[in-house]
């Protein structure tokens, strides 16, 4: 099985790297691809996107499913594509919108149980990889991300657990935002994932770096000291000891032992 987090911005007219590791991961351009839309307010301009992305790589099987309703996701249609597909692509725009939809749902399961079984491939990029962890950031002001409960959070699909996915990383500047996360969660391992870069997840339990930017890594399990207890909601917090990681493309970061490998 392999999970694939897209920190958004993929190029899609260039070398496309980052797709064509999707598509490795899989059959290649024999690849029975299934884009799914719901994250993003503007489905039609997302379909044709990924339809030329696939296109231009060759892909013949390609289809986007922009699934808006609990109804849809647990329809036989949605059903029938999603049992063929090796490879599930949830594209970028509102992870909420994505999660809602999808949470819980038919259409979820069968996604779940291929990847759960080594038969399916997952990429997400920008709200599609935040979707991917058990705890899902869903936003928050970047001028107060060191403050106490700024950061929202809340549950995501937990195809990969004990983790938090970030996107957009340096570009945004979210490392405070991931700081924020961790430190409120202090077991749970940050990741922030630059604009066209990826982590490829193995079934090994290490991450490959592809693409053009880097990802970081924020393991707050040594914090030696944290007053996130002791201040009051939009108070700015202290912590020391978070463990740093970035790396940038061919990287390897292994999530057993929170290091480079």
């Amino acid at each position: 099985m392999t999970l694939i987090a897209i920190g958004g911005a993929e190029d899609k007219e260039g070398s496309m790297t980052v797709h064509r590791r999707v598509l490795a991961e899989s059959r290649g351009a024999d690849s029975r691809v299934c884009v799914i839309t719901s994250a993003t307010a503007e489905p039609e301009a997302a379909k044709k996107r990924y339809e030329d992305v696939y296109a231009k790589l060759g892909v013949d099987d390609c289809t986007v499913l922009h699934i808006d309703s609990r109804a849809m996701a647990n329809s036989d249609a949605v059903a029938a594509v999603l049992q063929k597909a090796d490879v599930v692509f949830f594209s970028g725009g509102d992870q909420m919108r994505l999660t809602q939809a999808m949470a819980g749902t038919r259409a979820f399961d069968i996604v779940a149980d291929k990847y759960a079984a080594g038969t399916l491939v997952i990429a997400g990029t920008s709200a599609g990889a935040a979707a991917a962890s058990a705890l899902m950031i869903c936003g928050g002001d970047p001028d107060k991300a060191m403050q106490k409960g700024e950061v929202q959070m809340t549950a995501g699909f937990g195809l990969l657990q004990g983790a938090v996915i970030d996107t957009h990383f340096s570009e945004r500047n979210r490392l405070p935002r991931l700081f924020n996360a961790v430190a409120s969660h202090p077991a749970t391992l940050g990741i922030g994932v630059d604009e066209d870069t990826a982590a490829v997840l193995r079934k090994d339990g290490v991450m490959d770096i592809v693409g053009s930017g880097t990802v970081t890594f924020v393991d707050g399990r040594q914090l030696h000291r944290c007053n996130m207890a002791d201040v009051e909601r939009g108070e700015v917090f202290e912590a020391e000891g978070f463990n740093v990681t970035r790396l940038s493309a061919g990287g390897r970061y292994d999530l057993k032992s929170r290091k480079p490998s």
